[in-house]
């Protein structure tokens, strides 16, 4: 198959599908591995999609991994589609097509594996995303918002509005942006008209970051479960040693399964190295930022958007973390 028509986002999900394989050592392409390739590529529509219906990366990983078994031989040189997965890159052209789009891009091959239907991909999907249909809906509107953005002045927004909406994004991290990470972010914006309609009210707002953590979203539409599993989450440090604890019943019950069929504890040793780079290298980069929020360069603060919604961040941060 070719991918003329491909925009750089959607062959970067092919390639990430092949690197997936790669990794878990497996001499084929299939569905799960452009799964898991659009969510290697986190700024593509797809993947945002995924996010805003509470579907993340690791999730993606810990469902497919349930299913399909890695491989026990390393692989070199060209991997092959399987039918399935050929068969769901042709749907996502025909998606293109159907939507008038004169390029495939990750939301077409997101389109395509809920249209595959048989594949590992979708099943996996479906089991999570209750209807599937809920996807198709969501890339539309995804979709059709990017044109709007396109056509109107919206977007540009005002300086307030754009530090407001890049401080949300921040503080909701790989979550989904929920309605009170932007209450937080308005609160915050320096000088905005929002902030001190809401300051002139007497909306405090320590006191609203204080009620946000002690309300659980869970009972209300801003409820996603990789947010919901992250506030169980705790990291501790007994000596020389850092605990990582998950207390989410879905991890809890995974850990179980596989410390049953494993006799004990696993390690990172050997082949099953490879297997705990990601887990480091993402436990690496959230105390790295972390410390970054406790312990601000003196540099960031140099008037800028960037340093504006990292100082905002901090603000909002900090006094949590230091509890």
């Amino acid at each position: 198959m070719t991918f003329e028509r491909f925009t750089g986002k959607a062959r970067q999900v092919v390639v990430a599908a092949q690197e997936q394989a790669r990794l878990l050592k497996h001499n084929y392409i299939g569905t799960e591995h452009l799964l898991l390739g659009l969510l290697e590529v986190p700024d593509g529509t797809a993947a945002k999609v995924l996010h805003q219906l509470g579907y993340g990366k690791e999730a993606v990983q810990a469902d497919i991994a349930a299913i399909v078994k890695p491989g026990t031989q390393e692989l070199s040189g060209h991997i092959p589609f399987t039918p399935q997965s050929k068969k769901t890159l042709e749907l996502a052209l025909r998606e293109a097509q159907r939507l008038h789009h004169n390029h495939v891009g990750t939301e077409h091959i997101l389109l395509a594996l809920v249209r595959e239907g048989a594949g590992i991909g979708a099943k996996v999907l479906a089991e999570r995303i209750h209807p599937i249909s809920k996807i198709r809906t969501a890339v539309l509107a995804s979709v059709e918002g990017a044109q709007d953005a396109a056509a109107g002045p919206w977007p540009s927004g005002t300086p307030a509005t754009e530090d407001t909406l890049s401080t949300a994004g921040a503080l909701a991290g790989g979550a989904p942006v929920g309605s009170h990470h932007l209450l937080e972010a308005m609160l915050r914006a320096e000088n905005s008209m929002a902030a001190r309609v809401l300051r002139e009210l007497g909306v405090d707002p320590d006191a609203v970051a204080a009620k946000i953590d002690e309300l659980d979203p869970e009972t209300t539409t801003d409820a996603n479960p990789e947010e919901a599993a992250a506030r169980k989450m705790e990291i501790r440090l007994v000596d020389d040693e850092v605990h990582l604890i998950l207390r989410d019943p879905t991890t809890v019950a995974a850990a179980k399964k596989v410390t049953e069929l494993s006799g004990g504890p696993i390690q990172g040793v050997g082949p099953v190295a490879g297997l705990f780079v990601p887990l480091w290298r993402s436990a690496d980069q959230l105390l790295q930022q972390i410390r970054r929020t406790l312990e601000p360069e003196p540099e960031e603060d140099d008037g800028s958007a960037a340093s504006k919604v990292a100082k905002a961040v901090r603000t909002v941060l900090a006094p949590r973390l230091r509890r």
